[in-house]
């Protein structure tokens, strides 16, 4: 998930990030998850945003994408 947070930003430029939970089968419907990868029915995904809506990266876990945004210098944000 790192490699894709590669920014122009200056120094001490604050940048949000937003994280949403979403289901698979919506993260599918997106084109989030390649056609060929099946997810459990149900389950919930937490898909990073930059803030111009655009996705960086999707997780499982609340924790890995808080975790990748702070590693990559952004300032996590819940929505919900």
């Amino acid at each position: 998930m790192t490699e894709l947070f590669e920014s122009e930003a200056g120094v001490g430029q604050s940048r949000i990030a937003y994280i949403k939970p979403t289901g698979s089968e919506e993260a599918q419907r997106l084109g989030l998850i390649p056609a060929n990868v099946e997810l459990p029915q149900g389950m919930k995904l937490y898909v990073l945003h930059a803030e111009d809506g655009s996705v960086l990266g999707y997780t499982d876990a609340y924790a890995s994408a808080y975790g990748a945004a702070v590693q990559n210098e952004l300032t996590p944000v819940s929505v919900h």
